[in-house]
């Protein structure tokens, strides 16, 4: 039998070399008695971020597989913040809003001052166009750091944006419409210019 530091040296070397799938079954082979030390389920679960990591990437596109390995992480180590988190861009990146916001909670439930989470539902509220929704979670994410540049971005845009539908008003809320003839009469005068009734 190899000596276990050996086969996490080679594990960790084929990680270096991106064959994570090579990497995952080295370990994930080993006999049970083995498997169930602590080192390698750290190892393990190192090379598994890894390579969500790599399937999440926006270049590699392979969410689905992505899913998949944060689920392994998770069923190795529930309590994992970041890998629910993870998962929750996976569901996010396929467009799976629901999912993604709960895998996002669940990891909030486990750390709660976990600021790129509380910035990943705004960016699922900004998604849905609920936009107080999602600049109250860019608000939790600063009042975690006030400096982190990601919420105080998303929050600036969106404030503008919203200063912009302020200010641009429906048509029929630029007039005083006369409630007897329809008529529609500047916003300051007290009596219809058409019927003379008075607004």
């Amino acid at each position: 039998m190899p000596n276990i530091q050996d086969i996490i040296k080679k594990a960790q070397k084929l990680k270096a070399e991106e064959r994570f799938e090579e990497a995952i079954k080295l370990l994930e082979d080993l006999p049970q008695k083995e498997f169930t030390l602590e080192i390698i389920r750290r190892n393990l679960i190192d090379i598994l971020f890894s390579y969500g990591g790599y399937l999440n990437d926006e270049y590699i596109v392979e969410y689905e597989k992505a899913i998949e390995i944060f689920k392994k992480i998770i069923t190795l180590e529930p309590e994992n913040y970041k890998a629910h988190y993870n998962l929750g861009i996976a569901y996010f990146n396929l467009g799976h809003i629901e999912s993604a916001l709960a895998s996002y909670n669940e990891a909030i439930k486990i750390k709660p001052d976990y600021k790129h989470c509380y910035y990943n539902i705004g960016l699922v509220f900004e998604s849905k166009n609920d936009l107080k929704q999602a600049i109250s979670y860019y608000n939790k994410a600063l009042q975690i750091d006030p400096k982190f540049p990601y919420a105080l971005h998303s929050r600036e845009i969106i404030r503008k944006k919203l200063d912009s539908e302020r200010t641009e008003q429906p048509e029929k809320d630029k007039f005083n419409i006369c409630k007897n003839c329809g008529n529609a009469n500047r916003l300051e005068a007290k009596y219809c210019d058409k019927c003379g009734n008075k607004l």
